[in-house]
């Protein structure tokens, strides 16, 4: 190719060069929780007029469930190749996001999987893994060689969650990140999930500027030889150019398949959050009812006025029970559209207060968002019996991904503000459940059952000595005053192998009445006296399903490095001596790791 022919391959649309018979290709779908038109290189019509859509990924998130996360990313691509055959499709896709929700105003938090950046990782390798594994090839060594079923990209590389906050836009915003917040947070989602390199970019820079780039000599022809390279190999993956026969037959009928739409309210039930349940008032007894009302309270999420409320009072004095759906919606958190405060809009809580002081049933409220909305009128109105977080289920019980902090957290630091550790000499609260201890309307991992589970440790390793080499040398750690500091406070991460896993063994034992899944969370505490750290750092999760009346062992076996390990202020990977804590659920076991 010519060095034109070359550039013009670079943006997401591929113009391809048809003096040496090589196709146009457009490289920009999505699909974070289902195909979507919203690239250029996906689009629907009459003979397709969509595509299964599951719930937002901070929902499936919510469900804590591998597994699950995994079968959408396969059932996303097996529509992805359908429609790939019906020609509406590409098989690249912009997806998942894998930027960590620091602050609950982001627009974008709706695509994120939360604020912690273990699930956050956790969830994009489990997802890419369902969209991209073929059946039969995961361990394929030689990558070049190991077919793809469609491509992932893992978005947006680091320190991005500003779009559109009081003037400052996401084109221009310059994020001032430490070391120390960058290795610990924003940058292990992308390392968990892939890192290849960027070889193409989104939009036209690249196709516009390259060429010129190259005469002046500010970028070498080889490294865009190598850009290509890397791209036609990822196409070749997918069969591009010489077909894959294992998803030839796919068609119109492997897309919103029954399996599918099935699959999609599995994952809406398993993200719903149960946040309050006074006298065990759900789940509401299932039968035919005579008959029910509905108003609609407010004209639009917005909710202007309250001359709607009048109609839905009315509604709730005559009823047995009463469902309020509220919260939020994509015309006030979305992409280009963050929020300035976390309180629900307009009138919608006089409508919410209103209606339940009319009830004379029990009411249920049910919030739907994907940031944190502050509902502490409503957790502590007695009237209110329970709530539920739906965030945004798709077309059809787990715990938070994400804190939700009461409506004047946000009044103590702006959006733009990327510092994630507490200041205390001007009022910095911190960001995230790892380095904010102040009072939250839900904190980070809440979520009530209908029944009730007991955890019993049944065996844990609590020691594991590390003897150094000549080749490893302690590091210092600074130290609160009046704090124990171990003679050898700490050994670098990259001088370890760390091939060691300590072990623990949970009894979870449901002893209520039904049957139910339970989300078990493992958190570590770093040495007592340890200046700058995490307050808690969540390590591992498991989702186990518990009969009523029995018990399941479930076993967890964590690198030692991954989870004991701090950064420091310099951004080293240290793993500090001494005493860790490990914290089983909220803080029904608790341990000593040596």
């Amino acid at each position: 190719m010519t060095l034109y022919e070359k550039v013009r391959q670079l943006g997401n649309r591929a113009y391809g060069a048809p003096r040496i018979g090589l196709p146009e290709y457009e490289w920009w779908s999505e699909a974070l929780h289902g195909l979507s038109n919203v690239g250029p290189g996906t689009f629907f019509d009459d003979s397709v007029a969509h595509a299964t859509s599951f719930p937002t990924p901070i929902l499936t998130t919510a469900s804590f469930n591998e597994s699950l996360w995994n079968t959408i990313g396969k059932a996303v691509s097996t529509e992805a190749r359908a429609l790939y055959n019906l020609g509406h499709a590409g098989l690249t896709f912009w997806s998942p996001t894998i930027n960590v929700a620091r602050d609950p105003r982001w627009g974008r938090i709706i695509e994120t999987p939360g604020e912690d950046p273990f699930v956050v990782g956790t969830y994009a390798a489990n997802y890419v893994r369902g969209l991209q594994d073929v059946e039969g090839t995961e361990h394929y060594k030689d990558l070049n060689s190991r077919p793809l079923k469609v491509s992932a990209c893992c978005k947006h590389f680091t320190a991005y969650d500003v779009d559109n906050w009081k003037g400052v836009q996401r084109y221009t915003f310059d994020a001032k990140v430490t070391e120390q917040d960058l290795v610990e947070t924003f940058n292990r989602p992308f390392q968990m999930c892939v890192q290849n390199g960027l070889d193409l970019d989104c939009g036209v820079y690249y196709t516009d500027n390259v060429e010129n780039a190259v005469k002046h000599g500010k970028v070498r022809e080889a490294l865009v030889d190598r850009s290509l390279q890397y791209l036609y190999v990822v196409l070749m993956r997918l069969g591009i150019f010489d077909g894959h026969s294992q998803y030839n037959s796919l068609g119109i009928n492997d897309v919103c398949s029954n399996e599918h739409i099935e699959l999609a309210a599995e994952a809406a039930r398993e993200g719903i959050v149960l946040l309050k349940n006074d006298n065990g008032i759900l789940p509401l007894a299932t039968g035919n009812y005579g008959r029910w009302s509905y108003a609609a309270g407010c004209s639009n999420v917005k909710c202007p006025d309250g001359s709607l409320i009048g109609p839905a009072v009315q509604v709730a004095t005559a009823s047995d029970a009463t469902i309020i759906v509220a919260g939020i919606d994509l015309s006030i958190e979305a992409e280009s559209r963050d929020r300035l405060d976390l309180l629900l809009p307009g009138k919608q809580t006089d409508l919410i207060n209103q209606v339940a002081n009319a009830s004379k049933g029990p009411v249920v409220l049910v919030i739907m968002s994907a940031g944190g909305v502050d509902i502490s009128f409503a957790k502590n109105n007695p009237k209110i019996h329970a709530i539920l977080w739906s965030g945004y289920p798709g077309e059809e019980g787990g715990r938070l991904p994400v804190t939700w902090y009461q409506a004047d957290y946000v009044d103590k630091l702006p959006l733009t503000s990327m510092q994630l550790r507490p200041d205390d000499s001007n009022g910095y609260p911190g960001r995230t459940y790892k380095f904010f201890d102040g009072p939250t309307v839900f904190p980070f991992g809440y979520g009530l059952s209908y029944t009730k589970f007991n955890y019993t440790l049944k065996a844990a390793t609590n020691r594991q000595p590390i003897k150094l080499t000549k080749f490893q040398h302690c590091r210092d750690l600074p130290y609160k005053n009046g704090t124990f500091k171990p003679s050898c406070p700490a050994i670098a991460i990259d001088d370890l192998k760390c091939p060691k896993k300590f072990k623990l063994a949970v009894e979870v034992k449901n002893v209520g009445n039904r049957d139910g899944d339970e989300v078990v969370l493992v958190y570590s505490q770093p040495p007592v006296g340890i200046v700058g750290t995490h307050i808690k750092n969540l390590i591992a999760f498991q989702k186990v399903f518990v009969a009523a009346g029995t018990s399941k062992t479930i076993q967890f076996a964590i690198n030692t490095c991954q989870g004991l390990g701090i950064v420091d202020s310099n951004g080293n990977a240290l793993l500090p001596s001494g005493a860790h804590t490990i914290i089983v659920g909220d803080g029904v076991i608790v341990f000593q790791f040596n």
